[in-house]
């Protein structure tokens, strides 16, 4: 029997690929917690690269089965439940540009975010492909892990809806910063709030559309 890959590896694999691609030639790490961190050594960078390339091969020659479960969970009759975590970071990324353009006062923290968007749109639209496919593959890898975890059938969402919660948070804190900039301290609780509530709401919708009871 020939070793099964977690739901999601292939899309995980090619989303972090193209991160990876990217890095190298942004900062010149793998993570943008240690920004630069190759940047004087070439062979570094050089590394970066090719793991990048050889992840996006990989995940590229497995992708098929995760795009399979994909348009089956989509074609569903509350298919776009499991599209949430893809909505959340397109929101996220077109918020962020939002925010970039409308206010001198805006920073983007992440190192790779701001130089893609400097890098013009051929380079954050490769960033923004990298970004959505993580998030479809981290999709289909929360459902298998709640399968595994969560033992009674109704508490296998519980892995996708936290997850979709934690995302959530970042882009909520932009909107209200953005909404209300006046209320920026009251920001990261309102996040906070919203974050858990959606977690909440998007759990208890998709346990119903399980059992068939949404209208």
């Amino acid at each position: 029997m020939g070793l099964r890959l977690p739901s999601g590896s292939g899309l995980l694999m090619v989303g972090s690929g193209i991160y990876w691609i990217l890095s190298s030639q942004l900062i010149a790490s793998f993570t943008v917690l240690t920004p630069e961190v190759f940047s004087s050594s070439p062979a570094g960078t050089t590394l970066v690269l090719v793991v990048g390339t050889l992840a996006s091969a990989l995940g590229l020659w497995i992708v098929e089965d995760d795009l399979n479960q994909l348009v089956a969970l989509v074609n569903r009759w509350d298919g776009w439940l499991y599209l949430i975590p893809l909505l959340l970071s397109s929101m996220d990324l077109a918020v962020t540009l939002i925010g970039l353009s409308s206010s001198r006062n805006v920073v983007e923290l992440n190192p790779l975010v701001a130089l893609a968007v400097q890098g013009g749109p051929s380079i954050f639209a490769a960033f923004a492909i990298s970004y959505m496919t993580l998030s479809a593959g981290l999709t289909l890898l929360m459902l298998q892990t709640g399968r595994i975890l969560f033992p009674l059938r109704s508490w296998r969402f519980l892995s996708l809806a936290i997850i979709c919660g934690v995302g959530s948070f970042g882009l909520l804190n932009n909107l209200l910063v953005l909404a209300v900039p006046g209320l920026q301290g009251f920001s990261l609780f309102g996040s906070g709030v919203g974050a858990f509530l959606l977690a909440g709401l998007m759990f208890k919708r998709l346990v119903k559309g399980e059992r068939g009871e949404l209208p």
